[in-house]
C-alpha cells in the first residue's frame, strides 16, 4: 500500500493459510451462512470465533464478517434407526462413530468491506453482499491485523474495550459524541448497560467513560445513587486520576451532603420536608393531611422570604420558627389541615409547645434543618454549594470549549435521609427536570447539549410501577425519564442506564435504547424472555447469550458480554456481538487502544 500499510488481498487472503476454519456450506443465503468446519479445526474453540471470507462482486472483493453462534454435529449414520440400535449394544459404529461426523457452524452476516486490490490507495468501504456465496470459499478466523487493515480509516475514532469472545482478537467499538463534526454521531443516542451483580457491569460502564471521554467538547454527567463512582470505588482501575492524567479531562465531584444547591423552589422544599417526615413532628400524621401541610407550608416559606426580601439560598435566621408562628396564627390554614376538632386541637397544642419550649425546637430543627441546607448557598456546616443549574449548565454546555465531566453523588451519604429511595427519586426528578429545561434552552439558540447522562442504579429509579402509595415518587420520576428519553435526544442529550435488570427497566425507556450490552445473569424467568425480546428470537445468539459462565465460579475472572445495536464498526446489520471486557487496563486496554505518535 502507498501508506506503508500490507496490502490487503495479501492479509486477507495470502498471509490467512493457517487461520482456516472451514468452508462455505450449504445451504447458506446473503443473511446467514453455513459454515462447513476443516478437520483440523475440529479440536480447537469455535463457538464465538469471529471469521471472515473473502467474495468476489462487481469487479472488487467483499469481506464479509460474522461471529459462530452455533456448532452442530452431525452423523447419519448415528440418525438411522437401524444403526441406533447397534449403538445402543456397542456404544459406538465402529469406522462410523467419530470419522463419519459433520460438523457445520452458522454465522449471520453482520458486516461487510469492499476493496480493489488493484487500487493503488487500497480504499476499504462498507460492502453489501448482494449475492449468497458460492459453497467452498475458505471461511478464516478474524486476526488483528485483518481488523486493522479493514478499519484503517477508521482507526482514529475507534477505541476497544474488550476482545471478541474466547479470542485473542480485540473487539472495536465506536463510540461517538453527540454533535456534528470530527467523531460526531450528529445525534444523541441512549444506551442501556445491564447485568447481575458481578457481571462487570460496573466495569465496563468505566471503559465506556473513557472511550466517551475521548471527546473533549461532549460533556458526562454520572447520576450516582451508591456514590461506588463518585468515591472511585471497586472499578478495574483509577476513573479518576485516568480522566485527568491520561484525558487531561476536568473531573468534579458534587454530593448532597456537601457541594449541591437547588434552586429557589419554596414548593420543592415543602415536598422534601415530607420525605424527612417533618409534618408527622408538628402532629400531622395521615398522608392525605400531610399534603395538606406541605402545600401550606410552602405557602408560608414563600411569603415569609418574600417579606424578608430574599430566597432559601439565604434565608433569614430563624426562617423555622417564623413558619411555625405564622402557621399557627392561620386558622384557615388550620382549618385546611384538620377540620376534625380533636386533631386540630392535638396539632395546635404540639406547635405551641414546639414554639415555646427551645429544647422541642431544637429536636424539630433536626427534620427541618438538613433540607434547607440544600438550598443555601453556604449550609449550617460552613460548605458552599453551587447551585444545580450551574453545575448542570457547564457539563451541557452553556459555553463554548472542553467540557468537565461531573459526578454526581446523591447516595446522601453523611444525611439522614441516606437511606430514602423516595428522597433519591425526588432530587432525581429535579435533576432531569433542569437538564430537560436546559437542553431545550440550547437548542432554541441553535446549540445541542452534546452530554452524556449516566444513571447508576437504573432498575430502581425508572421502572415501571403499577402501584401508588410509597412508590408515588419512584412512579412520578419514571415518567420523568420517559419523557426525557423520548425528548431529549434532538437536544443532543443521551443517557446510558446501568442497571441490574432487564425486566424492571420501564418499557418505554428500554424501546429508545439505541445499544444495550448485556452482561452474564439475565438468563432465567421473565429476563430471559426480554432478552429474547431484544434479540428478535434469535435462538443462535439466546444460545451463546446463557452458555456464559459465571464471572464468579471462574478461576479466571472474565466478563463476557452481548452487545446489540450500531456499536462497532462489525456490527452493520444490528446482529449481537459477543465480546470479553478487558479486566486488565495496563496490560489490555492501554496497549490496544495505543495510537501511533
Amino acid at each position: 500500500m502507498s501508506n506503508g500499510q500490507p496490502h490487503i488481498y495479501d492479509v486477507l487472503v495470502n498471509q490467512a493459510t493457517g487461520s482456516r476454519i472451514g468452508i462455505v456450506g450449504s445451504p447458506s443465503s446473503t443473511a446467514e451462512i453455513v459454515i462447513d468446519i476443516l478437520q483440523i479445526s475440529e479440536q480447537s474453540r469455535i463457538l464465538g470465533q469471529l471469521v471472515y471470507l473473502v467474495v468476489p462482486q462487481e469487479g472488487c472483493y467483499l469481506a464479509v464478517l460474522g461471529q459462530i453462534s452455533q456448532v452442530e454435529t452431525k452423523n447419519r449414520w448415528h440418525e438411522d434407526l437401524v444403526f441406533r440400535g447397534i449403538i445402543k449394544r456397542r456404544g459406538e459404529l465402529p469406522h462410523l462413530s467419530d470419522r463419519a461426523d459433520v460438523r457445520t457452524a452458522t454465522i449471520a452476516v453482520q458486516a461487510a468491506f469492499q476493496f480493489d486490490p488493484n487500487d493503488d490507495n487500497q480504499l476499504v468501504t462498507e460492502g453489501v453482499l448482494a449475492v449468497s456465496p458460492s459453497t467452498g470459499i475458505a471461511v478464516h478466523r478474524v486476526r488483528n491485523e485483518v481488523l486493522d487493515i479493514l478499519l484503517h480509516r477508521h482507526s482514529d475514532h475507534i477505541i476497544y474495550l474488550g476482545k471478541v469472545y474466547g479470542t485473542d482478537v480485540n473487539m472495536p467499538f465506536w463510540l461517538k459524541h453527540f454533535d456534528s463534526g470530527e467523531g460526531g454521531a450528529g445525534e444523541a443516542y441512549h444506551i442501556g448497560v445491564f447485568g447481575r451483580t458481578g457481571s462487570g457491569k460496573s466495569g465496563l460502564a468505566a471503559y465506556l467513560l473513557l472511550g466517551y471521554a475521548r471527546h473533549r467538547q461532549m460533556g458526562i454527567l454520572f447520576i450516582d445513587p451508591q456514590g461506588q463512582f463518585s468515591a472511585d470505588r471497586d472499578l478495574p482501575f483509577k476513573l479518576h486520576d485516568t480522566l485527568q492524567r491520561e484525558y487531561k479531562r476536568q473531573v468534579e465531584i458534587f454530593g448532597l451532603n456537601r457541594g449541591v444547591r437547588f434552586s429557589h423552589q419554596p414548593a420543592l422544599f415543602a415536598k422534601l420536608l415530607q420525605r424527612m417526615d417533618f409534618y408527622r413532628h408538628i402532629g400531622v400524621r395521615s398522608s392525605s393531611n400531610k399534603d395538606y401541610a406541605e402545600e401550606i407550608v410552602a405557602a408560608r416559606v414563600k411569603s415569609i422570604l418574600k417579606e424578608f426580601e430574599c430566597e432559601l439560598s439565604n434565608p433569614p435566621e430563624g426562617l423555622l420558627l417564623h413558619v411555625l408562628t405564622a402557621l399557627r396564627n392561620d386558622e384557615v390554614a388550620l382549618n385546611s389541615i384538620y377540620s376534625d376538632k380533636t386533631a386540630r386541637k392535638r396539632l395546635e397544642d404540639t406547635l405551641d409547645r414546639v414554639i415555646n419550649n427551645q429544647d422541642d425546637l431544637d429536636e424539630l430543627t433536626q427534620y427541618w434543618q438538613p433540607i434547607l441546607d440544600l438550598f443555601m448557598d453556604e449550609d449550617s456546616r460552613g460548605n458552599r454549594r453551587t447551585s444545580l443549574d450551574a453545575i448542570i449548565g457547564g457539563v451541557s454546555g452553556e459555553a463554548d470549549g472542553d467540557r468537565p465531566i461531573i459526578f454526581l453523588d446523591i447516595s446522601g451519604r453523611g444525611t439522614q435521609f441516606s437511606d430514602d429511595d423516595g428522597m433519591k427519586a425526588l432530587i432525581l426528578r429535579e435533576i432531569t427536570r433542569t437538564l430537560a429545561w436546559q437542553g431545550e434552552q440550547a437548542f432554541r439558540n441553535n446549540r445541542k447539549s452534546n452530554c452524556l447522562v449516566a444513571v447508576d442504579e437504573a432498575h430502581r429509579f425508572a421502572r415501571s410501577i403499577s402501584s401508588r402509595g410509597e412508590d408515588d415518587e419512584a412512579q412520578k420520576l419514571s415518567d420523568s425519564f420517559v419523557r426525557g428519553v423520548r425528548e431529549t435526544r434532538k437536544y443532543g442529550l443521551g443517557y446510558l442506564f446501568i442497571t441490574q435488570s432487564l425486566a424492571s427497566l420501564h418499557p418505554e425507556i428500554l424501546g429508545q435504547l439505541r445499544i444495550k450490552y448485556f452482561g452474564h445473569g439475565l438468563n432465567m424467568g421473565q429476563e430471559l424472555e426480554k432478552l429474547k425480546e431484544e434479540v428478535g428470537g434469535d435462538k443462535n445468539a439466546v444460545s451463546l447469550y446463557t452458555s456464559f459462565a459465571d464471572p464468579a465460579s471462574a478461576t479466571t475472572r472474565q466478563f463476557p458480554f452481548m452487545v446489540t445495536g450500531p456499536a462497532s464498526p462489525l456490527s452493520f446489520t444490528g446482529s449481537p456481538l459477543f465480546f470479553q471486557s478487558f479486566t486488565d487496563f495496563f496490560g489490555q486496554f492501554i496497549p490496544a487502544n495505543e495510537r501511533e505518535g
